[in-house]
């Protein structure tokens, strides 16, 4: 990612008047279109505020985040990474592994084929999207990783990152460059919340496949979809060929593909047809991949201490809002840190109302130039650290990284109005006649779910 210098501006080419109207008439028409299928207001859960702990009780996030242990996935993938290289290998491996081993995570075929009445798992789609990029040093091999919990579902709220570390050759004696808070933190904060979240995800979809709902609501619809991209950084100087690699082609693949719920339609998601029918009742055509998408949370530059992150877009400001909510009401459960933390209770927020000076550069771009509303998580100012040999282990605070990974939990969990409740009730009962023994996952405790309505966002933003 890049700052965008406040007094750049776009210069403008002398065009024949009709072609630009045409050019206007263009944008308007795709701009309508991407509107039209994504909706104006969205039904938003709640938590009630004694019902908080549970977020933190689904399971200890330091198995992941925790860059003491030697085997938490951070740890593993606190390595130099750039694509197209043995590390970007091992990390992809890493992050792969914990969807295959701990949530069932499974590739096209194999998904397809799962039990899901045997196992009462959905388990996670798994896809590996491989291109090949042309590069100032020369065709490198990238590849973007989507998990996706149920493909079948007709919106998706997708979270991502870049799991790349910046290249640098070994004459600049920066070839040891981890990217600690660019991205490894926000990578691992992923999965802890696919990890946290997979039980509460599974009840859900058990609940409308049970029920064959006729009027599910809009986040009964929505799936979580996890995107880790590959080759966001640039390889000498940013610019808009040598940057985003990954993100451009997925945004490109996913605008020229389309999507048909029916290829995912097995005996668990025989209910998918009927969802389908009712999101695009008056859509025409083929549906585009990149239209199941309602929002896009992009994680950058997180992991260090007293982050400062505004609201980049006027069309996400209330999920921005949302996401300073949860912060509030976690900080005054005594779960937003760790326990037993007490220098952090009366830190500032993370969160800022203010407006940014510029816009920033990043992997969103491709994704709200075709109509995605953003949610841009990324600090203003950069950390201290950025694209310096610093930004390693020691620019991280687990604290920090705690208390992000408590309001992605919250954030999502609401956003998708899971019903929490269920999970730790069933948790509890459980754990009344067997032992957690070295199980990541604790007793969850009673909460409730109240509804709120929350504004949708706007597909067309102004891009930087």
């Amino acid at each position: 990612m890049v700052p965008i210098p406040s007094n750049r501006r776009k210069g403008l080419r002398q065009r024949h008047w009709a072609l630009d109207l045409l050019i206007w008439l263009c944008i308007l028409v795709g701009w309508c279109a991407a509107h039209a299928i994504r909706s104006q207001t969205r039904d938003y859960g709640h938590l009630s505020s004694d019902s908080i702990a549970a977020i933190a009780a689904l399971c200890d996030p330091a198995t992941i985040l925790d860059t003491q242990n030697p085997k938490s996935l951070l740890s593993q993938i606190l390595i130099p990474r750039p694509p197209d290289t043995d590390n970007s290998g091992k990390v992809r491996e890493a992050i792969l592994d914990i969807f295959r081993t701990q949530l069932g995570a499974k590739d096209s075929d194999s998904f397809s084929s799962m039990d899901w009445k045997a196992s009462g798992k959905l388990g996670w789609h798994m896809e590996q999207h491989t291109f090949t990029a042309d590069t100032p040093e020369g065709k490198k091999k990238m590849t973007n990783m989507i998990l996706t919990k149920n493909p079948a579902a007709p919106r998706k709220l997708v979270v991502s990152a870049h799991y790349d570390s910046k290249y640098f050759s070994a004459a600049s004696g920066m070839a040891e460059f981890v990217g600690a808070t660019d991205s490894a933190a926000p990578c691992a904060m992923m999965v802890d919340l696919a990890v946290a979240l997979d039980d509460a995800l599974d009840e859900r979809e058990r609940k409308i496949h049970a029920e064959e709902q006729s009027k599910p609501s809009i986040a009964q619809e929505t799936t979580l979809q996890l995107v880790f991209f590959d080759g966001e950084e640039a390889y000498r100087v940013w610019t808009r060929t040598d940057s985003i690699y990954g993100s451009k082609e997925l945004a490109k693949h996913w605008t020229s593909n389309f999507w048909d719920a029916t290829q995912f339609d097995t005996s668990r998601t025989s209910h998918a047809p009927k969802l389908t029918a009712r999101r695009y009742r008056s859509t025409y055509g083929p549906i585009e991949h990149m239209h199941t998408i309602e929002h896009m949370i992009l994680l950058d530059l997180l992991g260090a201490a007293n982050p400062n992150v505004p609201s980049y877009y006027d069309s996400t400001k209330w999920l921005h809002q949302a996401m300073m909510d949860a912060e509030k009401r976690l900080s005054e459960a005594n779960v937003l840190w760790p326990a037993g933390d007490t220098t952090h209770r009366h830190a500032r927020s993370f969160f800022s109302r203010s407006r940014p000076w510029g816009g920033i550069e990043d992997d969103h771009l491709p994704f709200l130039h075709a109509g995605v509303p953003i949610l841009h998580v990324i600090p203003s100012p950069f950390p201290s650290v950025w694209h310096k040999m610093s930004d390693d282990v020691t620019a991280l605070d687990y604290p920090t990284m705690h208390a992000w990974s408590m309001i992605l939990r919250l954030t999502v969990a609401e956003y998708l109005d899971l019903d929490i409740k269920s999970v730790a009730q069933r948790d509890a009962n459980a754990s009344r006649n067997e032992s957690i023994g070295e199980s990541n996952f604790a007793p969850r405790i009673k909460v409730e779910l109240v509804s709120r309505a929350r504004p949708v966002a706007s597909a067309s933003e102004a891009a930087y």
